[in-house]
């Protein structure tokens, strides 16, 4: 069975990115432009990859992160961010709800 493996960015742009990216990928991807849309189907499919971006208009990616973690603690969140410096401070903070940092601009075989 594919497993399914969500993107959660305010920019539609680097959710179009993503989506090529993945294109020949085995799995089920869904890409939300909106933290609170990702959250209202959380809970339909069980998730492998939760990807999120850090710095988003209406919720945070961490705790975007957070709340997904409490509705489901089987699931690897990840989060974008362009400060790298700040990753690693938030890496101690979040160890729970964070798996892995990716730096952006997007790397495809990092992302991957």
């Amino acid at each position: 069975m594919k497993a399914s493996v969500m993107f959660v960015d305010d920019s539609i742009s680097v959710l179009e990115s993503l989506k090529w990216i993945f294109k020949n990928e085995p799995y089920y991807l869904f890409a939300f432009d909106n933290p609170f849309d990702a959250l209202s189907v959380i809970n339909t499919l069980k998730w492998a990859v939760v990807v999120a971006e850090r710095h988003m208009k209406n919720m945070d990616g961490l705790e975007f992160l957070k709340k997904v973690w409490a509705r489901s603690t089987h699931i690897m969140g990840i989060i974008m961010t362009c400060y790298t410096k700040t990753a690693k401070v938030l890496d101690t903070l979040y160890p729970d709800c964070v798996f892995e940092f990716v730096k952006k601009p997007l790397d495809s075989n990092e992302i991957k």
